[in-house]
Formats: C-alpha cells, sequence, structure tokens
C-alpha cells in the first residue's frame, strides 16, 4: 500500500491551489473571453455553454479553497482530477480532429493546443489522486515549512518557465517570432 509523507501533501496540495486560483482568477477577469475559448473547442452544445462558462471557474475556485483544507482535502482532489480529465480529453479530440491553432484557454497568456498540454495535464491529474492516498503520521516540523516554501516556489518558476518555452514553440511555429 503506497503512503506518502504529509510534506508531499502539503506540497501538491498548495502547488494545485495556486494553479486552480490562476485559472479560475483568468476566466473570472474575462468571463465573454473564455466563453469563446470554450466554444472554439466545438464539444459543448451552444445552448448551455453560458452556464458550462460560468460554472467552471466556480468550480477551479472552489478547489482552491478546498484543496487546502484537510477535511475537504480528498473532495477536492477528486475534484480538480475530475477537471483536469475533462480538459485532458477535450484537447485529445481536438487534436486529434487537427484542431490545434485553437487557444486552450488555460491563463491569460494565448496558448494553442499540443501534446505538451496532454502531458502536463497527465501529471497533474496523477498528482490530484495521489492527495487522496493516506500519508504518514510524521509530525511537520519548522524545516517542514521552510522546504514546503522553497519547493513551491521551485515549481511554480518550473511551470512557468516550461510554459513559456511552449509559447515560444508555438509561436516559432506559426512564423511570429523573427530570428534576426
Amino acid at each position: 500500500m503506497l503512503v506518502i509523507d504529509p510534506l508531499t501533501i502539503l506540497i501538491i496540495s498548495a502547488s494545485l491551489a495556486l494553479l486552480f486560483f490562476t485559472a479560475a482568477k483568468h476566466k473570472l477577469r474575462a468571463p465573454g473571453q473564455f466563453s469563446a475559448q470554450l466554444a472554439d473547442y466545438k464539444l459543448i452544445p451552444p445552448g448551455i455553454l453560458p452556464g458550462v462558462a460560468r460554472i467552471i471557474p466556480i468550480a477551479e475556485m472552489a478547489v482552491f479553497f478546498l484543496i487546502l483544507i484537510p477535511l475537504t482535502r480528498p473532495w477536492a482532489a477528486v475534484l480538480a482530477g475530475g477537471l483536469l480529465v475533462s480538459y485532458t480529453i477535450a484537447i485529445a479530440i481536438n487534436l486529434f480532429r487537427g484542431r490545434d491553432e485553437i487557444d486552450c484557454g488555460c491563463g491569460s497568456h494565448p496558448q494553442n493546443l499540443s501534446y505538451w498540454l496532454l502531458f502536463r495535464n497527465s501529471a497533474l491529474i496523477i498528482s490530484s489522486y495521489l492527495l487522496v492516498t493516506p500519508s504518514t503520521n510524521r509530525a511537520l516540523v519548522w524545516v517542514d515549512f521552510l522546504l514546503l516554501s522553497l519547493m513551491i516556489s521551485l515549481l511554480s518558476c518550473v511551470y512557468l518557465l516550461i510554459e513559456q518555452l511552449v509559447r515560444n514553440q508555438g509561436f516559432s511555429k506559426n512564423g511570429r517570432i523573427n530570428d534576426g
């Protein structure tokens, strides 16, 4: 049976909370833009699209709040995983259709659909479901909280760096970057 260190649980929880907060914030700040991005996937019937476009950021914000509370963390982890699975399926369907020129709707910066997003979401799905795994009863000490802060900072920087590299690759592929 897999048992995880409580520090790992905190690192994953805080990282996913940060990710879902930024995703929800983007969608709540520009609901019309998000609705248009969602419509571009051509998977949701137009009649229910406005409702779905309103529910998604609310669900993401719920993940943000609930994943930080130990009592609600397992439910939040399942919700996070479910949202990520849905996003991954939508991306995969459109990549299979050859529709990679649409904005994923993931954040405030445009990013075309890519196989990188499938890989990223798969890693995030696995991380989400690790949160329902039992943890050891080890007591956390002050150095754990220092390590928690450092790991969240490091993971955030790595995530942002990879996202920027993927965006740059997309711009280069479309001829939007000039070498000279």
